[in-house]
């Protein structure tokens, strides 16, 4: 940072239809994973704090679920978290896809009616041709008055750097609101609730993702190895005979591929200990619900 430089520091929210790569994003920005990424629709289920600290300032963003129609209280609740990241933002960053050219109204309209400084993001540059992703801009520069234009690649890293010096030029100047140190509010049980639903969502298929939830009753460091115990709800006793798999073959699968992303967070070994538990409508229920809170 330049001596004339003033830091600059604020909240930015992340929203968009579901699977545009808004966790993606925040993942490779922020250089750790901080939120689940799956290819299936509405993955993240809270807002997820990322904390980005560097010398010209301090970056604090909520990856918020995609925007849909609420069906059950879990939805519900999802979009009241769309609706406070529109609130506590200082910049809004609107995702969208570089081939989807439909025009969500709904979501233009919360944009506008917050009066929030708000860039859109064509993401996913690398699978289109260059003509494509200038289709894009011309199809949706006019739409707002939008303070800037970005394309990009979450996956790959084109343009995430220059996003990231975008927003420090739009932030309001001020002084980090979090120690250097800290690059997310999550606590460490929730972490391991949302690594273990990723490697459910990306295990299964149709509609049994959306009807699971991961709760963690214990992590314990024991020296050598950390010992994790978690249940993983479901609605139907058919849906826990899915999970578990035959002769346990899936939850089997999910502990593995769970436990190695794990190693890697905790650096060091890690038993994880799952259980199935079936409690029906769940998604209605405020005592699980209150789970995510």
């Amino acid at each position: 940072m330049k001596n004339n430089e003033k830091r600059k520091s604020g909240y930015v929210a992340l929203i968009g239809r579901t699977n545009v790569g808004k966790s993606t994003f925040l993942n490779k920005v922020m250089g750790t994973k901080v939120s689940i990424v799956s290819d299936k629709p509405q993955t993240t289920r809270k807002q997820i704090l990322g904390i980005k600290t560097s010398e010209k300032g301090q970056i604090i963003f909520f990856d918020s679920p995609g925007i849909h129609v609420p069906q059950y209280k879990l939805n519900q609740k999802m979009m009241k978290d769309v609706h406070n990241s529109l609130l506590d933002a200082d910049i809004l960053l609107y995702f969208v896809e570089v081939a989807d050219k439909r025009e969500d109204k709904f979501i233009i309209d919360m944009i506008k009616n917050s009066n929030k400084p708000a860039f859109i993001i064509i993401n996913k540059i690398d699978k289109y041709k260059k003509s494509k992703a200038l289709d894009m801009i011309n199809e949706v520069k006019d739409i707002l008055n939008w303070s800037e234009i970005v394309p990009v690649s979450a996956l790959t890293g084109i343009n995430v750097d220059l996003l990231e010096e975008l927003i420090y030029k739009h932030l309001p100047e001020g002084d980090n609101f979090y120690p250097e140190e800290e690059y997310t509010l999550q606590t460490e049980k929730f972490f391991v609730s949302e690594l273990i639903r990723e490697k459910i969502l990306n295990l299964t298929r149709e509609e049994l993702p959306y009807t699971t939830f991961a709760k963690v009753h214990e992590i314990t460091d024991k020296g050598k190895i950390v010992y994790i115990r978690a249940e993983i709800f479901v609605e139907t006793k058919s849906q826990k005979k899915i999970i578990v798999g035959s002769k346990a073959s899936l939850i089997k699968q999910i502990g593995e591929t769970g436990r190695k992303d794990l190693e890697d967070y905790f650096d060091k070994k890690v038993f994880l200990d799952l259980y199935v538990k079936v409690s029906s409508n769940w998604r209605n229920s405020n005592t699980i619900l209150g789970e995510l809170d």
